[in-house]
């Protein structure tokens, strides 16, 4: 009977430590700042950990499908929120993040995109909510005198999952070219 005091401590520390594991980890991806405003939660859906489906597209062809794990997550006091991705297989671009940072005045995310080895500024994507999906800009390069535009189009958002489309528009002659669809079910 000497040792009961030794064995309700250890269990008492392990059920402490279970419960603190517990209070962690049930905020593992942050949540939105209370006084954020209420555009801090267009991404709120996308919180968490998914499987997705990639594949990229040259001139119009499909490439290969790859296997993508993308996490979600609110940061810097729940006033942002950061994504970030891995590629399994062996091609040149292994990882990503991006911060979607709302602009209080503006009401719109900017959105800063890296990848390992930059040789260059991150790109800037801007936009928000349209209708039930999240729209992306940023102004391309002119071609041929032709205006360009880069568009990230979320959609089909849900608890389960959602969609995503990377195209290039014309502005002049208004044809779009996909260059990239994202497949995503939530994990977590």
């Amino acid at each position: 009977m000497k040792n009961k005091p030794k064995v309700t401590a250890i269990i008492y520390v392990m059920l402490l430590t279970t419960n603190l594991s517990f209070t962690q980890n049930e905020n593992v991806f942050g949540k939105p700042n209370e006084n954020a405003p209420k555009e801090i939660k267009d991404f709120q859906q996308l919180i968490g950990l998914c499987d997705c489906k990639s594949v990229q597209y040259k001139s119009g062809v499909a490439g290969d499908t790859l296997a993508l794990k993308w996490r979600w997550k609110y940061i810097l006091n729940g006033n942002a929120v950061q994504d970030d991705g891995w590629f399994d297989g062996q091609h040149n671009q292994k990882s990503f993040t991006s911060i979607r940072i709302l602009n209080p005045k503006t009401k719109q995310w900017q959105v800063p995109f890296f990848v390992p080895y930059m040789t260059s500024e991150p790109q800037i994507w801007k936009g928000g909510k349209n209708g039930e999906n999240i729209v992306l800009r940023k102004p391309e390069p002119k071609q041929n005198g032709e205006d360009f535009e880069s568009v990230l189009t979320f959609s089909n958002i849900s608890n389960k999952g959602f969609n995503w489309t990377g195209k290039k528009v014309n502005l002049n002659s208004k044809k779009e070219t996909v260059f990239w669809k994202i497949w995503c079910i939530k994990e977590l």
